[in-house]
């Protein structure tokens, strides 16, 4: 049996239950919040709130060579992992970089992507402190571990009936940009302000293929408002609402007419003859933040409510249908 066997479909999720369940964090005194959520909390001198967490990416599965550079891959790493601190309410501080390259990477390679890793982290303002570099022989492996401080942090589990539902910006460019990719079929550089004019022109496509490769994440902008619950949208809104209503053991209603689409996002659909509403549920990272409050946000797209139990999506005919099964899943 395998975790993506046909007939079992163990899967990503069923897989960290098994972790949650037989790892219990229950019992180790310096862990306040353990697996489950975007980041552990842990107690450090008394003092509830240092933040960890590590994503991996790989070759062929969350990046291609055909279509991104090496500098790309580095920018994006630091980014996705960041974006799991921020979906805590914390701030990013340190970071650990794990990196396996096959044996005939070149120097030029390797040094274009820890470029891109170092102009990230500058970016979010945390610092490389270690890590470990070694030999792959089926592509390349790239993990970050993400350290940081939140005085209050934010779970997934906090959301309440008669909570409001936000994200934070625009969903689907992320995937409508890897779809255009598709069709390049080449590497772009993305601060240049000529680029492929085909499928659509290049100012067009930039911010989506932008989005994409080299995802800059930011820190939700609350001010005196309270989140109740959050997480990143990194694989799609569909399935991220239905791990945090899970988490929180509650329902939840979305309208469709309320998810933010970019208008680059709407014309490069229709361009591809694709379904905007697909890419905004199911594509995935897009690295917008997905929380909930009693409170109004103005700072935020109220695209929904916290019910009871079910999830579901009010379309735009106003008709009532079960929301999308949908999201990026691995190992099936």
């Amino acid at each position: 049996m395998t975790v993506s066997d046909s007939a079992v479909k163990i899967g990503e999720l069923s897989l960290i239950r098994h972790i949650r369940s037989e790892f219990s964090s229950a019992l180790l005194k310096d862990v306040a919040i353990g697996i489950g959520d975007d980041a552990a909390v842990l107690r450090v001198g008394g003092r509830e709130g240092l933040l960890i967490s590590a994503d991996t990416m790989c070759e062929g599965i969350h990046f291609d060579m055909t279509f991104a550079t090496a500098y790309q891959v580095g920018f994006k790493l630091v980014s996705v992992n960041v974006s799991d601190i921020y979906a805590m309410g914390g701030t990013p501080n340190w970071f650990l970089l794990t990196a396996a390259f096959a044996p005939d990477t070149s120097e030029k390679f390797a040094k274009e992507f820890l470029s891109g890793v170092k102009d990230a982290l500058d970016l979010y303002g945390a610092g490389l402190v270690g890590g470990d570099i070694t030999s792959s022989k089926s592509g390349i492996v790239v993990t970050g571990i993400v350290m940081g401080f939140a005085e209050k942090p934010i779970t997934r589990s906090g959301a309440r009936v008669g909570d409001k539902i936000y994200v934070t910006g625009a969903l689907g460019d992320s995937a409508c940009g890897l779809e255009l990719l598709r069709h390049i079929m080449a590497p772009v550089e993305l601060d240049k302000d000529n680029g492929p004019d085909r499928p659509m022109p290049w100012p067009a496509m930039r911010p989506l293929i932008h989005r994409h490769l080299m995802p800059i994440v930011l820190k939700p902008s609350l001010g005196a408002s309270a989140a109740s619950a959050m997480m990143d949208i990194s694989d799609g809104l569909a399935l991220d609402l239905r791990r945090l209503c899970a988490e929180s053991g509650v329902g939840a209603v979305i309208y469709e007419n309320k998810l933010p689409m970019s208008s680059h996002m709407l014309a490069a659909s229709e361009l591809l003859d694709k379904d905007p509403l697909h890419f905004s549920l199911c594509g995935g990272e897009d690295y917008e933040y997905l929380f909930t409050s009693a409170e109004d946000i103005d700072t935020a797209r109220y695209i929904g409510d916290i019910t009871d139990t079910g999830l579901v999506m009010i379309d735009k005919n106003n008709d009532a249908k079960d929301l999308a099964d949908c999201g990026y899943v691995h190992f099936i």
